[in-house]
C-alpha cells in the first residue's frame, strides 16, 4: 500500500494571476469531506482560501466542526445545493468575489447526497466562467463502508462518474483486499481515475489544488441541456429517496441512555449522523459522528451556550420515532452546573 510520507503544504501551488480557482470537495455521507476540508486550512499557508459549506438538513452542524476560518467562511443557503441551483450558489460566488481583500482560491464542500454535475454545470454555464476557473471536482471515498449499497444512490454513483480525482480516505480501517476491490470499481467507471490514498484526509495540498484536471470540453453536451432544462438535473433526492431528521434541546443527555440508543435502537436506515452533544455527566462538548455502524465521540470545550443538535440522515426516516427515542435520553434536569466525570463508555 502506498503511503504519503510529504509534508501537506509541501510546494504549495503557484496560483494563476485571473480566475479564481475552484475546487469542489464531493463524496458520500461520512466520507470524510470536513475532515479533508480542515486539513486544507489548516495547511494552507499564506494562501486565501474562502470557503463555501453545504449541508443536508436545516442545522449548520458541518460549520461547527471546521476550523476557525473567521471571514474566510460564506454560509450556502442549507438543503442540497445541486437541487437548489443555481441562484444560491451563483450568489454566493459572487460574495466571493466582491470581497475587498483578494481571495487565492475558492473550496465548495457538498453534502453527502449532492450530485456534482449540476454543480459543474453551474460554474461552467452561467457567468461564472468568466470569473472562475473550475480546477477540479474531488471525490471523497471511505475505503472501508463503501459498498454495494451505496450503488442504490444515483449520488454515490455521480460523485464518482463526475469526479476528477478519488481519496480513498479511511485506509487504516480498510482490508488491503477491499481497497483493491474499490480501485478496479473506479477503474472500471472512469478509466485513467487519478487515486490517491489517505488517513484522516491527509493528502499533500499540491496534489489536489491548482492541478486542472477538470476537462471542459467533456461537458459541452450537458451544458445545452442544463440550459434547457435544468430541473431534469435535481430529481436524485427523490429517486433515492433520503431525508433526514434534525434534534435540538436545552437540555443534557444521560450517557447511559444515549448509549442504549445508539446500540439497541437506532434504525438501520441512517446512513450518516453527527451532531454536538451535551451530556450531564460531563462538562464538555462532545463532538458526534457516525457512519454506517461506526461511531466517534471526541469531547473539548463549549464555546457557546451547552445543548444538544443533531442530524440524521438516511432513506424514509420516521421523524417522529426518532425524536421520541431522542427524547427518552434526555436528562430529567440540570443540577446548576455541576457534574461528575464518569470513565465514558466510548
Amino acid at each position: 500500500m502506498t503511503r504519503l510520507n510529504f509534508t501537506l503544504s509541501d510546494a504549495l501551488p503557484s496560483l494563476p494571476k485571473s480566475g479564481m480557482p475552484v475546487t469542489i470537495i464531493t463524496g458520500f455521507l461520512g466520507s470524510g469531506k470536513t475532515t479533508l476540508l480542515n486539513q486544507i486550512l489548516q495547511n494552507k499557508d499564506a494562501l486565501k482560501i474562502a470557503v463555501l459549506v453545504n449541508e443536508f438538513g436545516d442545522i449548520n452542524i458541518d460549520e461547527q466542526l471546521l476550523i476557525s476560518v473567521e471571514s474566510d467562511m460564506v454560509e450556502l443557503d442549507n438543503g442540497c445545493i445541486c437541487c437548489t441551483i443555481n441562484d444560491s450558489l451563483v450568489d454566493a460566488v459572487y460574495r466571493v468575489l466582491e470581497r475587498e481583500e483578494k481571495v487565492d482560491y475558492l473550496v465548495i464542500e457538498t453534502t453527502g447526497l449532492a450530485d456534482p454535475l449540476p454543480i459543474i454545470l453551474t460554474f461552467l454555464s452561467t457567468e461564472l466562467k468568466f470569473l472562475t476557473r473550475l480546477d477540479a471536482v474531488i471525490t471523497v471515498v471511505d475505503a472501508a463502508a463503501f459498498d454495494a449499497k451505496h450503488f442504490d444512490s444515483d449520488a454515490a454513483l455521480s460523485q464518482i462518474r463526475y469526479g476528477d480525482m478519488i481519496i480513498l480516505n479511511k485506509i487504516d480501517l480498510a482490508r488491503e483486499e477491499k481497497i483493491t476491490e474499490l480501485k478496479a470499481f473506479i477503474e472500471d467507471i472512469k478509466p485513467g481515475f487519478r487515486i490517491l490514498e489517505s488517513e484522516y484526509g491527509q493528502v499533500p495540498l499540491r496534489l489536489i489544488l491548482d492541478i486542472a484536471l477538470i476537462q471542459t470540453d467533456n461537458y459541452q453536451g450537458e451544458i445545452y441541456e442544463f440550459r434547457r432544462n435544468k430541473s431534469a438535473f435535481n430529481n436524485h433526492l427523490a429517486n433515492d429517496g433520503f431525508n433526514f431528521v434534525s434534534f435540538q434541546s436545552e437540555r443534557p443527555f444521560k450517557i447511559e441512555k444515549f448509549e442504549h440508543f445508539l446500540t439497541q435502537k437506532i434504525s438501520n436506515n441512517i446512513f450518516r449522523a453527527k451532531g454536538i452533544l451535551w451530556f450531564q455527566e460531563s462538562p464538555c462538548r462532545h463532538i458526534f459522528q457516525l457512519s454506517g455502524p461506526r461511531y466517534d465521540l471526541q469531547a473539548d470545550d463549549w464555546t457557546s451556550q451547552p445543548k444538544n443538535e443533531l442530524v440524521f440522515i438516511g432513506r424514509n426516516l420516521d421523524e417522529f420515532l426518532i425524536k421520541e427515542q431522542l427524547n427518552e435520553c434526555l436528562a430529567n434536569l440540570v443540577i446548576n452546573n455541576k457534574f461528575s466525570l464518569p470513565n465514558l463508555p466510548w
